[in-house]
């Protein structure tokens, strides 16, 4: 029933937009829904639809959306429990003491930090605070009020808990800990304004800003001949809060007109002359929508106009949003051309560009059936791709149609062009007959296999090769060797006389345009997922001399590296811990080790760096839209159209 409830949902949202165009109702992020079944539900943007984000066999009593949009915090009667909502990779975080909330539908009960490392959720006897640390979790029990709601601060140094008869409690982080600030002994609703000030509307009258990092100064927005309430902040800094003079009877009590005071400014604007009913009443991410939940029944509000829509649901007990949305973009100007797969019309998977220029992306291929693994040259001017059991390569300068290189088999992955595009390295799968590293040259010349996985062609394979990558500066590939039980190792590979040479003990690599290669292992495996990660430079002329010049404390985890200048690499760094974390982005030097910080790399999943390391460019979720980062001004976008793309590669 639920279902078709949330069907009607949407034609009523789409009608509901349609009529009201010129307000521009619509979805600012994904919808999440809790109904009376325990079910939550997510209505996302555009076509992408509703669905069931809890497993079916759990009954969920309330749940908290990450940062990432990806994971999800959900608790039951027995536990509380972490879910990637794309994957289904989850884990029991708290299955001894996870208690229940003891109000729903008031506000967030269930609240993660902005960088996804700590959760807050309301408990019988106030909050308990989860902080995903390693060797184990830190847990903070906070006790000051029976919490109904919970806000994190925008960068999540301070925490605001809502308790009732409109008290609030403000506590500030100290790495894992929180820490009491101040209270505030009334305010219909609060807003963060910046990452250390708050906006309060005392039940008496006025509106007042607080700054927490000055001791708790206060400074008189609004004077007390007006009630204000439920404040809220637009995406240009716009403060927003619904109004009414004391005494005026044609605005009947609990409701108000909507008033707008522009950032950094002492000025006022009416924004609407239509009382709105306040009662339960919450923003939606970017102030631009407002949503009540009352008596099981929702509905979105414009509250400039008043106007408002009644959602055929009669059964929510909770919602929620998903993170504030990023800028969506047709196109983004970058440092250099970006590539990846992506459904053409027909639904088969075709090379895509994204040009440096700004432009929205551009169908590069035709092929007949679904490309599976492609590779473009370092001067943007030639294409090799798998597709149909053939190796095609296609000039992207001429308007000329792709020429058959060789047949191949149907698993052919981690295509790589040598410097000069004369050749290409790939990789057929172990469970291949004619399994191995391949290399294939001039169209019509017939592939070499240069090395056999061990055990090639059995289902138990005892070693295998992968992540092939030519020398900068000899006649060489760099692969890993994977085998069970053992530790991976590295492996070069002379194109000339095919001996190989083991020549380090990691798991990944990076050539540095010196000829020299960035060596790390993963920090899993036998030592466990906590295992520090180290970083070694090897000079592949004198392995046995290779210098361990960096260590990535646990649980930090080395997601990609790029060698981009001279003696200066670029890491993007994540976390090995279960849940969210935002990426970190730091500068290497090859020659000594020192890291210095550069950002954050935002939430994204598979981020690979540009040549030069201005942009970082990932994928929403596995199989998800394109993300962009641009490191040096902080912005980050998300490309509106493909919306689900594969492979990402410049």
């Amino acid at each position: 029933m639920i279902r078709k409830s949330l069907l009607c949902l949407v034609c009523f949202l789409f009608v509901f937009a349609w009529v009201q165009a010129q307000d521009g109702l619509d979805l600012p992020t994904p919808l999440y829904l809790l109904s009376n079944d325990g079910r939550v539900q997510r209505i996302g943007l555009g076509s992408e639809g509703i669905s069931v984000v809890t497993p079916e066999d759990e009954f969920v009593v309330d749940f908290g959306v990450a940062p990432d949009g990806n994971w999800l915090a959900y608790r039951t009667q027995q536990n509380l429990t972490l879910r990637n909502i794309y994957t289904g990779e989850q884990t029991v975080i708290d299955d001894q003491s996870a208690d229940l909330p003891p109000s729903r539908g008031r506000g967030d009960t269930i609240a993660w930090s902005p960088a996804g490392d700590m959760l807050a959720y309301t408990t019988p006897y106030g909050a308990r605070i989860y902080a995903n640390t390693i060797p184990e979790p830190v847990i903070t029990e906070l006790r000051e009020g029976l919490f109904i709601s919970l806000q994190w601060s925008p960068t999540g140094a301070y925490l605001a808990a809502e308790a009732g008869d409109n008290i609030w409690w403000l506590y500030r982080r100290d790495r894992e800990l929180l820490i009491l600030t101040s209270a505030i002994p009334s305010s219909i609703g609060l807003a963060w304004i910046s990452n250390t000030e708050v906006i309060f509307a005392p039940a008496d009258g006025g509106l007042v800003r607080m700054n927490l990092a000055a001791g708790n100064a206060q400074t008189i927005l609004l004077d007390s001949t007006w009630n204000y309430s439920r404040p809220g902040v637009r995406l240009d800094g716009t403060l927003l809060v619904f109004g009414r003079q004391k005494g005026d009877e044609t605005v009947p009590e609990g409701s108000g007109r909507l008033i707008g005071l522009a950032p950094n400014a002492p000025r006022i604007e009416n924004l609407s002359d239509v009382p709105v009913e306040l009662n339960n009443l919450r923003w939606a991410p970017g102030a631009q929508l407002a949503v009540a939940l009352r008596g099981g029944v929702m509905a979105l509000v414009l509250p400039t106009t008043g106007q408002g829509l009644t959602l055929p649901i009669a059964d929510v007990v909770a919602f929620s949003w998903g993170p504030p949305p990023l800028e969506r973009v047709n196109g983004v100007e970058l440092t250099a051309n970006g590539y990846f797969l992506a459904a053409d019309g027909n639904d088969i998977d075709q090379i895509w560009r994204l040009p440096a220029n700004g432009s929205p992306p551009e169908l590069l291929t035709g092929a007949s059936a679904d490309i599976t693994a492609y590779a473009v040259s370092s001067d943007s001017r030639l294409l090799v791709y798998a597709s149909d059991s053939q190796l095609w390569q296609q000039n992207l300068l001429t308007n000329t149609e792709p020429e058959q290189l060789t047949a191949v088999g149907a698993s052919v992955s981690e295509l790589t062009l040598s410097p000069d595009s004369s050749r290409v390295a790939y990789i057929i799968p172990p469970t291949e007959a004619d399994a191995g590293v391949w290399l294939a040259g001039a169209p019509g010349s017939p592939p070499q296999r240069i090395l056999t996985h061990d055990s090639a062609g059995q289902t138990s394979v005892s070693a295998a090769y992968t992540q092939p990558a030519f020398a900068p500066n000899i006649n060489g590939l760099l692969l890993t060797r994977v085998a069970e039980n053992e530790p991976e190792v590295l492996v070069l590979l002379d194109l000339t006389s095919l001996e190989a040479l083991q020549i380090g003990v990691a798991s990944r690599a990076v050539w540095l345009s010196n000829g020299s290669v960035l060596a790390y292992n993963r920090g899993m495996g036998f030592a466990g997922p906590t295992e520090e990660q180290n970083v070694y430079r090897i000079d592949p002329a004198d392995p046995a001399q290779a210098a361990r010049i960096a260590t990535i404390p646990q649980p930090a985890r080395i997601i990609t590296m790029r060698d981009i200048a001279a003696v200066r690499a670029r890491i993007v760094v994540g976390s090995a811990l279960v849940g969210p974390r935002a990426l970190s982005v730091v500068d290497m030097l090859t020659t000594t080790g020192a890291i210095t910080g550069v950002g954050t790399g935002g939430f994204m999943v598979n981020p690979l760096l540009s040549p030069d390391g201005r942009f970082l460019v990932g994928q929403t979720h596995d199989g998800g839209a394109l993300t962009i980062k641009d490191l040096q001004t902080g912005r980050q976008v998300i490309l509106n159209a493909p919306p689900h793309i594969m492979h990402f590669s410049w």
